[in-house]
């Protein structure tokens, strides 16, 4: 069926959206990223900021295309179970204000990646 070949078109560019652009809006102000790690107590915050801007935008910007999924896919779920496990699920325990939508968001965006690794970039994804 022609909607069975272009679903994973579809997610494949809503996820690699999801990534790029958040990575992009970090990379005009890096020292908020790099804050609120340092302020995680994360060790290196300078160095793990830029790792995870680059990262967001590097590999979103693979996952939009459609470039190496099955390998991009591993970078940007570790992200997600990061930010999940680390940011939005004490925040939802702390009963913050829209800290369920953080938790769900997460949630969606690690069982998308599950599916394109399982199912493949789709159609009109880059050859590599």
């Amino acid at each position: 069926m022609l909607n069975s070949k272009y679903a994973p078109t579809l997610l494949r560019i809503g996820l690699g959206l999801l990534f790029l652009l958040p990575g992009l809006s970090k990379l005009a102000n890096p020292a908020g990223i790099i804050g609120m790690l340092g302020g995680m107590g994360i060790p290196m915050a300078t160095l793990m900021g830029w790792i995870l801007i680059l990262s967001e935008i590097g590999f979103g910007g693979a996952l939009l295309v459609g470039y190496r999924v099955k390998k991009v896919v591993w970078p940007l779920l570790v992200i997600m179970v990061v930010a999940l496990l680390a940011v939005h699920v004490p925040a939802w325990i702390a009963a913050a204000p829209m800290a369920m939508i953080s938790v769900l968001t997460h949630v969606l965006a690690i069982l998308g990646l599950t599916s394109i690794y399982l199912s493949g970039p789709g159609e009109l994804a880059v050859k590599g």
